[in-house]
């Protein structure tokens, strides 16, 4: 090959890595410069519902990362300043209200539960500053939503009643529900006991109690052996439901449980006995996409849970809302109006200010294996 072919060929290679690089230079990503995008965001980092605020926080830095390395919203970075309501609902006022007006964000995510919850939808209401929890249901008349509140899952009975072609298909006759003197409590047995009258069953027999963990339950027990329940909803902490199937073993009472995802807590424990748990029917609504899956456990090592998805989906809306919004307090009006998009699909509120869609799976626990229902 002669000099000039050579210096033809190296010509064409530079003028190749050049386009290379200026094609690169045109993707890079301009850094978000703008006001920031300010978001509070109340969550339980301490008590009873810590495991939750864990990985709250997670999705709440991921999301908030992953903005700001991608340019910010309208070239604006977002700001997230978390607080520690410690689960507890007085707590959950004075962190709402230090955000709002000492640190003067535009916009709230959380709490995680509904107590933490609830007292902090009329303080948003009154100071006209959307809220939005990641973690809760609608519930009607006892969880509902005002102008300035949302929540990042369905309407709750909608979610229950996805029970009714299970309880058809195992032939359930009596059905009870066991739950904490809550209004998600309250609403599994309303909403079960009218799946199971629609089905020409008998009414569903209710069981509250009062605390949360540490409960035996050994009387409840042998009232429902007594009465021939032979299907239970538990609604419980995973140390309770524990408790009830560990009664119900040393009883001699075999009926079928149904719980929901609180339990997947004991499932990935390594110290639980599992043969309590075999059977157990789940109505789950932990159910992140392939992608958001992926993110979350490059970044942290471990796999999304507790609601960690709805947590970082909450992030994208909220900020999106603030940054086009024309005012604070038009934000709730444009999360009304709006369907966002995020790796995990598309999300919009319903008039309720519910989630238009919540997907859920009816699963069971088989050989410590959390799998589908045929």
């Amino acid at each position: 090959m002669n000099n000039k072919i050579i210096t033809i060929v190296v010509l064409i290679i530079v003028i190749i890595l050049g386009g290379i690089w200026y094609a690169q230079k045109d993707k890079a990503v301009t850094p978000a410069t703008g006001e920031p995008i300010k978001i509070g965001a109340v969550i339980s980092m301490t008590g009873v519902a810590a495991g939750t605020g864990e990985y709250a926080q997670k999705a709440l830095v991921l999301a908030e990362e992953e903005i700001n390395n991608n340019g910010g919203i309208d070239g604006r970075p977002v700001e997230i300043t978390i607080e520690d309501d410690v689960t507890d609902p007085t707590k959950a006022v004075t962190a709402f209200n230090k955000l709002v007006d000492v640190d003067k964000v535009e916009g709230v995510i959380g709490s995680l539960w509904d107590f933490t919850t609830q007292p902090l939808m009329p303080l948003a209401l009154s100071k006209k500053i959307a809220l939005i929890s990641p973690t809760n249901f609608r519930i009607a008349g006892s969880f509902d939503l005002n102008d300035y509140s949302f929540v990042m899952l369905s309407d709750f009975s909608k979610v229950v009643a996805t029970l009714e072609g299970y309880l058809k298909d195992s032939k359930a006759e009596k059905v009870a529900v066991v739950h904490y003197n809550s209004g998600f409590g309250a609403e599994i047995a309303k909403t079960l006991n009218t799946v199971m009258v629609g089905l020409g069953k008998p009414a569903v027999l209710d069981e509250s109690y009062n605390t949360l963990g540490g409960n035996d339950f050994r009387t409840t027990v042998l009232k429902l052996k007594t009465a021939g329940v032979d299907t239970v909803f538990i609604d419980a902490l995973d140390i309770d439901t524990l408790n009830f199937l560990q009664r119900s073993k040393e009883l001699g009472y075999t009926p079928t449980i149904i719980t929901h995802v609180l339990i997947l807590d004991a499932l990935q424990n390594a110290d639980v006995d599992k043969t309590l748990l075999e059977g157990v029917v789940v109505l789950n609504w932990e159910t992140s996409s392939a992608d958001f899956e992926k993110v979350f456990t490059k970044k942290y090592g471990i796999g999304p849970a507790k609601s960690a998805d709805k947590v970082y989906d909450t992030v994208y809306v909220l900020a999106e809302a603030i940054a086009k919004a024309e005012s604070t307090d038009q934000v709730a009006t444009y999360l009304e109006t709006t369907e966002f998009k995020t790796i995990n699909g598309k999300i919009s509120f319903t008039t309720d200010h519910a989630s238009a869609n919540t997907p859920v799976k009816v699963q069971v626990i088989k050989n410590g294996v959390l799998t589908g229902i045929k």
